[in-house]
């Protein structure tokens, strides 16, 4: 999580700077062949976010739910802040330099990135004093508070990071997907752990309602400025669909499983559905970089010295 390596390949200008090509002549073959070898390098992100954003999100509704009567919030709040804790283990295999990992907090008000990295702290440290107050019979209300806010701030700064202008894949309301995806995840690991009262099961209901309309209009927003370098079957509209089946995964199987009263398999679903989320993610985005854009021009060039 330093600043000295980007998350992502370097990506492209803006979508006016590329000049649309008929679909029917484009050809895949160097980035078919290379989105594996990509992908396994974005592994350590996947993880990370994965675990950062169920973490975060189990973070703040044990938080906001805490009571003194009821210890399975405390078992939650507990889990989101080891997922927490393992998610920023996990985020140093992807440093570049990891020497100048310290200097991260220089960048404060300046960067994106290191304002995630100061709320993961102040998240995982909220959750973890909170813990403490609780175990010694004295939880304080505005820690309380404290612990939701910061992870609810830590959920928006991890889609802010992402918001670039030369990176399609990453535009609108995909900002707002971290924040709805973590809170989805912590609604339903409370039900999954603890009483599955009507409140609780209106509240997740709600939260991954939120969750469905925010993924609706990111999917709307990708298919009106869909790939124009690419074709059915290429790299990028084979992710497109497999994401389709995110909503399927993490907003109704969880919510059926609600319903029927089985907490437990709907939080397996939904951390099915946040793996796959966050897979997709960086798939799609791999597909709208400088190099894969290149790739497909070159091919096109190629093709037509071919024919031509």
């Amino acid at each position: 999580m330093s600043q000295s390596r980007s998350r992502t390949p370097v990506h492209t200008a803006d979508d006016s700077s590329v000049a649309p090509l008929p679909a029917h002549d484009i050809h895949l073959p160097r980035s078919s062949r290379s989105s594996g070898r990509k992908m396994s390098n974005h592994a350590p992100l996947v993880w990370f976010t994965s675990l950062a954003i169920g973490g975060a999100g189990i973070i703040a509704a044990a938080a906001w739910h805490m009571r003194t009567d009821l210890p399975s919030q405390a078992v939650a709040l507990a889990a989101g802040a080891v997922a927490l804790g393992a998610a920023l283990i996990v985020s140093t295999l992807h440093l570049g330099r990891k020497t100048r990992a310290p200097l991260v907090a220089r960048g404060v008000g300046r960067s994106e990135l290191s304002r995630e990295v100061l709320l993961a702290g102040a998240t995982l440290g909220a959750s973890i004093a909170l813990l403490v107050m609780h175990w010694q019979g004295h939880p304080v209300a505005w820690l309380k508070f404290a612990a939701a806010a910061t992870a609810v701030l830590f959920l928006l700064s991890i889609g802010l990071v992402y918001r670039l202008g030369g990176q399609r894949t990453w535009h609108g309301a995909t900002v707002l997907l971290p924040l709805t995806t973590g809170l989805v995840c912590g609604e339903v690991f409370l039900l999954a752990i603890g009483s599955a009262a009507l409140r609780g099961i209106s509240v997740a209901m709600w939260a991954i309602a939120a969750d469905a309309a925010v993924f609706v209009v990111r999917r709307w927003s990708l298919a009106r400025s869909a790939f124009p370098l690419t074709e059915q079957g290429t790299d990028a509209n084979r992710f497109l669909k497999l994401s389709d089946a995110r909503p399927f995964l993490f907003n109704v199987l969880p919510s059926l499983f609600l319903i029927w009263h089985a907490a437990g398999f709907a939080l397996l679903a939904v951390a099915m559905g946040l793996v796959l989320d966050r897979w997709a993610f960086y798939a799609l985005a791999d597909q709208h970089t400088t190099e894969a854009e290149i790739a497909r021009v070159e091919d096109v060039i190629e093709r037509g010295s071919r024919f031509g």
